[in-house]
């Protein structure tokens, strides 16, 4: 894949046909992609049983009526780890650019800046996330098990966690109801 087609910076979303117990249904941003493999962060899986206040205490940050969030399962490696996709305008030193618009920061800085409404006017926690290795993502391409859809603010940030799926399918303007391997039970 040449470097052009590398697809930091973009969202991809599991075509129906993906049955991976992990992956099935999920849309990923992915935040680095070179001919070393690829990185992302699962937009669609919500933590039920932790909350914010649950984390700043587990971070020892302690601030008085702290802003209430929700954490995600940014994928299955390194789930101890906070990922943190956010708007641009919000920077520390350890923050990464990942396109125009977004940006990545990993630091507990982040976490009490959000505390303290002094972080980004949008964001995204995830905790772990997702990895290829090389030639591994363009692998799964190949066997259509993903599609890839252009960076959606709306996806990361704004649409509830449990309808990001179907809203990005329905983005692929693809009826994929004609397909075989559909059961139209999205």
């Amino acid at each position: 894949m040449s470097k052009s087609k590398y697809l930091s910076g973009n969202i991809i979303c599991a075509l129906p046909q993906l049955k991976d117990i992990f992956f099935s249904k999920s849309i990923i941003y992915i935040t680095h992609h070179n001919k070393s493999g690829a990185i992302g962060i699962v937009l669609n899986y919500k933590i039920m049983n932790v909350n914010s206040k649950d984390l700043f205490q587990q971070l020892d940050i302690s601030i008085p009526n702290p802003k209430e969030f929700s954490l995600h399962i940014g994928g299955p490696m390194s789930q101890n780890n906070g990922f943190i996709l956010h708007t641009k305008e919000y920077k520390t030193k350890d923050t990464i650019k990942i396109s125009k618009q977004i940006n990545l920061s990993c630091s507990t800085k982040i976490f009490e800046d959000i505390a303290e409404n002094n972080g980004p006017r949008k964001f995204f926690i995830s905790l772990g996330y997702a990895g290829w290795g090389p030639g591994q993502l363009e692998k799964e391409f190949i066997e259509n098990s993903w599609i890839k859809m252009n960076e959606k603010l709306d996806l990361i940030f704004d649409i509830d966690v449990e309808k990001r799926w179907d809203h990005a399918i329905k983005n692929t303007g693809i009826d994929f109801t004609k397909f075989s391997f559909y059961s139209g039970n999205a």
